[in-house]
């Protein structure tokens, strides 16, 4: 694990070289180093600017459109150096390492692209096809096809980073990233195939990348506005939990620790996005209940009714609603019964696994094996193993030495 990230990074940077060795031997160099080096300047540019994700996991960028176009237009190697080039002038201050991992993820996934694209029967002088159909059959389909190549390419590779420096899962994280991002990405290349019909046969050159990002910018502004309204909410949770911890200062913590877990544990498991978020706000908001417990009543309060409550204060709030209903399935489940959904046991044993380690000061091996001991079912044995990974995961990023990449 020590030496895992570096030598991966090494790896990928010698994949790089590689293809784009191959790239020139079959291709050659681009010829048009003028539109190379305005497609890499405005590739650049939309990594300068802002981005966002609507789910928290979907990147909505406009780069991808760039390098897509840049394989009919100048060639695989000109796309690869146009990734390149994005890459290595993107604004966030990250280590060099990290930069270089970018970089040549980004100009390999490039360059898989354009194989892709000329497997696919795509071509590289469109300036010679007439007519929609051999336009769409000969740059249209291979540029989706390239979409998809360079999809998959960029997702293993960032898949395989992450799991040997935070050990997630490389099936979980591919299934992820391929979930999260599929339409947005065809949807890239369409915009794409519309950007090179301007560019060659319209005439209208570097232009074309303009009129063709411009919806793009238009919709990543909603997305943005999206984003604030979204982090208003999770100002708003915050609140809530902080409600929970002035009630409760013992469970100072707690709720973060059940949420973070208990997301970990739903993503181990290969729930979608849309569950996995549902599960950490519930593991979140799970003792919101107690906050309207009358004074001087707590030892009288039977803890499902907590939690029923805490479900039912969260119902009406449409953002919450899934969140609500994993409550709600917790709460019906007793001390030896297994809840009646997979996400709901996942929140179920992650609040009791922290609770052992709190309430009990038990280590997390003996707190495994109590809840080992209690009776389950078959799912409950799939959440107590994605816990058991999840355990392990923390305990190998947290190890001297470890080189943690996002």
């Amino acid at each position: 694990m020590r030496y895992g990230t570096p030598i991966y990074i090494g790896v990928t940077v010698v994949l790089a070289g590689g293809l784009a060795v191959v790239c020139h031997h079959l291709y050659g160099w681009p010829t048009a180093w003028g539109a190379l080096g305005l497609l890499a300047f405005i590739g650049a540019l939309t990594w300068w600017l802002p981005s966002t994700s609507s789910d928290g996991l979907s990147h909505f960028t406009a780069d991808n459109v760039v390098v897509l176009a840049a394989i009919p237009i100048v060639g695989p190697v000109g796309a690869g150096v146009v990734g390149l080039v994005m890459a290595a002038l993107t604004r966030r201050r990250i280590p060099a390492y990290r930069r270089a991992f970018n970089m040549a993820m980004a100009s390999s996934s490039a360059m898989v692209g354009g194989l892709a694209y000329d497997m696919a029967g795509g071509s590289f002088a469109v300036q010679e096809l007439h007519g929609a159909v051999a336009l769409t059959l000969h740059v249209g389909l291979p540029i989706v096809v390239a979409d998809a190549a360079n999809l998959l390419a960029n997702a293993v590779l960032v898949a395989g980073v992450i799991r040997l420096s935070a050990g997630v899962p490389l099936r979980l994280q591919l299934a992820d990233m391929l979930t999260s991002s599929g339409m947005t990405q065809f949807a890239y290349g369409i915009v794409a195939f519309v950007v090179v019909i301007m560019w060659l046969p319209g005439g209208l050159g570097w232009v074309a990348v303009l009129i063709g990002l411009a919806p793009l910018a238009g919709a990543r502004w909603a997305l943005l506005q999206y984003g604030e309204e979204r982090e208003a909410r999770e100002r708003a949770l915050g609140a809530l939990v902080a409600a929970i911890e002035t009630r409760a200062p013992e469970l100072e913590g707690h709720s973060a620790r059940v949420s973070s877990m208990a997301g970990v544990m739903a993503q181990e498991l290969g729930l979608r996005p849309k569950e996995v978020a549902d599960v950490r706000t519930a593991g979140l908001l799970h003792d919101l209940g107690t906050v309207v417990v009358a004074p001087g009543q707590e030892g009288q309060d039977h803890r499902r009714s907590a939690v029923l409550r805490g479900a039912a204060m969260l119902q009406d709030l449409p953002f919450l609603a899934g969140a609500s209903a994993v409550m709600e399935q917790v709460a019906y489940a007793g001390p030896d019964e297994h809840a009646p959904t997979l996400a709901a046991e996942v929140v179920r044993v992650a609040d009791d696994f922290d609770l052992l380690l709190l309430g009990e000061g038990v280590g997390a091996s003996e707190a495994m094996e109590r809840l080992r001991e209690r009776p389950t079912s078959a799912d409950g044995e799939r959440v107590l193993a994605a816990l058991a990974r999840a355990l392990r995961a923390r305990d190998e990023a947290a190890a001297p030495g470890t080189m943690v990449t996002t």
